[in-house]
């Protein structure tokens, strides 16, 4: 829970010096996202996720990373998809910067559109 806002601070700067092209801090979530990691059995699905409020901008929570280092991702893989970069074995670096993803670490990750944004969480269960 101690790397989340070393990590934060190292990426958000990276962010404002423009390596990368966005990042958002987990500040003060950082225990609610070690936590909800830790409840989960290894074999659990964690899915990355937008969620809309009524009457505001879409806020963004993918701020999933500290759930992928409790899983055992390791750093090196997680700084590689942020700066997609040749590195990033997940999606060898076709994606866009915290949109972390894992299969192996029973991680799925979120698209960008919103228009596309379904109940994704419920797919796994009609397989």
């Amino acid at each position: 829970m101690t790397l989340i806002p070393i990590l934060d601070n190292v990426l958000y700067q990276s962010q404002r010096q423009g390596r990368i092209s966005f990042y958002m801090q987990s500040a003060g979530e950082e225990a609610a996202i070690i936590g909800s990691a830790a409840a989960l059995m290894p074999t659990d699905e964690i899915f990355g996720q937008y969620v809309s409020l009524p009457r505001q901008t879409v806020l963004t929570r993918q701020r999933e990373g500290g759930a992928l280092l409790y899983r055992g991702f390791t750093l090196q893989n997680l700084m590689a998809q942020c700066f997609s970069n040749a590195e990033d074995l997940g999606t060898k670096g076709r994606m866009m910067p915290i949109h972390y993803s894992s299969p192996e670490h029973g991680f799925h990750t979120i698209t960008s559109p919103l228009a596309t944004q379904y109940d994704l969480e419920l797919f796994p269960g009609y397989s």
